[in-house]
């Protein structure tokens, strides 16, 4: 996710894990090169778009390349790898003849995939999708002969550890994670063991930007990746040919092998007791985007959540087509690139106030925008099409449930007594006390922006500022400011032994109400005999803003130990995040847990995808461990973000939580 034309690593890669000098580049006797194209699905263009492109043009290219070299007797080979996703789609719809091109390409090496299929941010999947989305890979192994060990994600600065025991399940021992230049690189050993606490672990390279040269532990090998930038394409013979040239000025030693992820995972097998051991969450520091569409993440993790009891009550098998078709379809909504780039195809820099960018929205730019959205939001639908007519049935119910809004009734007894002014509820029961269900809206200025970006950018630079920001915001659109909802009304309604509010959010200073909810509602259902509180809250006819906003739903416990995020399948511990990665912000698959003097308090989210712990804020970058005394805060929607993820949204959402004691 950059605005370079093309990368300078065609003629040279940065250098990791330490200092190279020219005497160990002597001491070199071997280089695996890895060739490689960084997939957007999107950015440069609409998604349809890119994926076209790969192929009836990259694809093709990779191959030719390969074949021309091998064929003009040059020493130079060509091996390009690319995602299981990208082959599997080629495969299916590439003419006979091309198809058959592809296979023999396979075959003799010359292209490869790794075994992730395209690039997700990994906190937003659950274990379920995520396993058999790790099904592809291996299916392919099964039609070709080969062995995928290795698996790499470019871009994202960050995952969860819940990937590893998936990843060593399938076979994978070894994961290449190359980080966005400007963005901040965790503090984790460019080189190391990766370990789960169920014992598992892989491999793990990390590395800043795209890919790098890297010596390995035993002094003689080392590792180089040529990449092309964003949806690029392969290289050109003669590029290749530089790259050979620049890396044999630098290893004049060695032996130069085009060669694959896999190759080096099994040449760093032996290697792995030299490594040091990594046990803590990385934490995903982009993952705040995903906040931005939230009627389409609650879709997600719904259908989500279908496929993890189907798989769990044996009604699909993972393995099976049906499933990786699906897992794959819907796992795109999961993959790093959601639309367009916005400082590329939008631009509008001075369209931000509510009046004027609401006369924008008909311009040609803002509707391709929308339109690119609405790709990423159709692999929903598109998804269902693979699945069983009984499951795909019982989908699109819940899909259905999803649109439909509740409509409160304020027919009952007035309740306002058992709310707070803020139409919070105070639990104190058996021991526990939370207040909870404290709905904010928070506005943000261009000082937020500004230290956010001194905290978090590595590159000063004009695209990384504005892939950061938001460029042409000025201190007369927007401020720095939280608006605390009140109740307006309440009612206990007793048939349903629930009580129903509606809550009132003002304008206050430059935030205007005209881009606030028109009604926002409550309902909490209590039941003594039970430890569970089921509570919602729907925003109706929220505007579509571009102003910098966020939604939250924030919780106050008392008497708070420890806090654990289960993400995957795995509960995380958020203090237990490496200095670097986000310890503020954390997507959740289930629940999140806290743990106080009394027990645990457990927090199911349905649709709310992300939870701040301590600070409620997002532009907040910061080493420093969360304070529980703050409280944690689900956001409900954010649009901070200034490029590739949603810049807008409007419409009615429900965001559904469960509240468990457990003594």
């Amino acid at each position: 996710m950059k605005h370079r034309k093309f990368y300078c690593s065609c003629l040279f890669v940065f250098t990791a894990f330490f200092a190279i000098g020219q005497t160990q580049n002597d001491a070199i006797q071997k280089v695996h090169l890895i060739f490689k194209t960084h997939l957007d699905i999107g950015f440069t263009e609409l998604s349809s778009v890119v994926e076209q492109r790969y192929i009836h043009e990259f694809i093709p290219k990779a191959i030719a390349v390969a074949e021309e070299l091998r064929n003009s007797g040059a020493k130079e080979r060509y091996v390009w790898t690319t995602g299981s996703w990208l082959i599997a789609t080629y495969l299916e719809r590439a003419s006979p003849e091309n198809k058959m091109k592809l296979e023999a390409a396979i075959r003799r090496g010359d292209i490869v995939w790794n075994a992730i299929p395209y690039t997700v941010e990994s906190e937003s999947l659950n274990k379920a999708l995520f396993g058999t989305m790790l099904q592809l890979s291996r299916k392919l192994d099964r039609q070709f002969g080969k062995q995928t060990k290795a698996a790499k994600m470019t871009d994202v600065p960050g995952h969860t550890r819940g990937i590893v025991p998936l990843l060593q399940k399938n076979g994978i021992d070894f994961l290449q994670v190359g980080v966005n230049p400007a963005s901040k690189v965790p503090n984790v050993p460019a080189l190391c063991r990766w370990k789960s606490p169920d014992g598992s672990e892989v491999t793990l390279m990390y590395q800043k930007d795209y890919g790098s040269d890297m010596i390995l532990p035993d002094g003689k090998t080392a590792m180089v990746i040529a990449f092309t930038g964003d949806n690029h394409g392969p290289h050109t013979v003669q590029q290749v040919k530089e790259i050979y040239a620049s890396i044999q000025k630098r290893y004049p030693n060695a032996t130069l092998h085009a060669s694959t992820l896999s190759d080096v995972a099994n040449v760093l097998r032996p290697m792995r007791d030299k490594l040091p051991l990594m046990t803590q969450e990385i934490g995903d520091t982009w993952i705040h985007g995903f906040g931005s569409s939230p009627l389409m993440m609650a879709r997600f993790r719904a259908l989500s959540r279908c496929y993890e009891t189907w798989v769990k009550d044996g009604r699909i098998n993972p393995n099976s087509d049906a499933a990786i078709r699906f897992a794959i379809n819907l796992g795109l909504v999961a993959e790093h690139t959601w639309g367009l780039d916005v400082k590329t195809h939008l631009q509008h820099w001075d369209t931000y106030r509510f009046a004027d960018f609401n006369q924008a929205l008909n311009l040609p730019e803002f509707k391709k925008i929308e339109a690119s959205w609405a790709e990423k939001e159709a692999h929903i639908n598109e998804s269902l099409k693979f699945l069983p007519k009984d499951l795909r049935t019982e989908a699109e119910h819940v899909l259905q449930q999803l649109a439909s809004i509740p409509k409160p009734n304020f027919e009952g007894v007035d309740a306002a007594q058992q709310l707070g002014k803020d139409g919070t509820f105070q639990l104190n029961k058996k021991g526990f006390r939370m207040k909870m269900g404290e709905l904010s809206y928070q506005s943000f200025s261009t000082a937020d922006f500004e230290r956010f970006r001194d905290s978090y950018i590595t590159q000063k630079v004009d695209w990384a500022i504005r892939d950061f920001g938001k460029p042409g915001l000025t201190p007369q659109m927007s401020e720095s400011r939280t608006l605390v909802a009140s109740l307006e009304k309440s009612k206990y309604i007793k048939s349903k032994n629930e009580i129903h509010s509606q809550l009132d959010l003002t304008a206050l200073g430059k935030i205007e109400q005209a881009v606030l909810p028109k009604q926002v509602y409550s309902t909490y259902h209590v039941n003594e005999k039970t430890n569970h509180i089921q509570l919602s809250y729907t925003l109706v006819d929220k505007p579509a803003n571009r102003l910098p906003e966020a939604y939250w739903l924030s919780f106050y416990p008392e008497q708070v130990v420890d806090i654990l995020v289960e993400k995957l399948g795995q509960p995380v511990r958020v203090l237990d995040v490496v200095e670097g990665g986000n310890r503020q912000l954390h997507g959740l698959d289930h629940y999140v847990d806290i743990v106080t003097n009394a027990g645990k308090i457990r927090i199911r989210s349905k649709d709310a995808l992300l939870v701040a712990i301590g600070k409620r804020d997002l532009l907040n970058y910061s080493t420093d461990q969360p304070d529980f005394r703050e409280g944690l805060h689900f956001c409900l929607y954010n649009n901070v973000w200034g490029t590739n993820f949603s810049m807008w949204f409007g419409g009615a959402v429900t965001y559904r939580f469960d509240v468990e004691l457990i003594p």
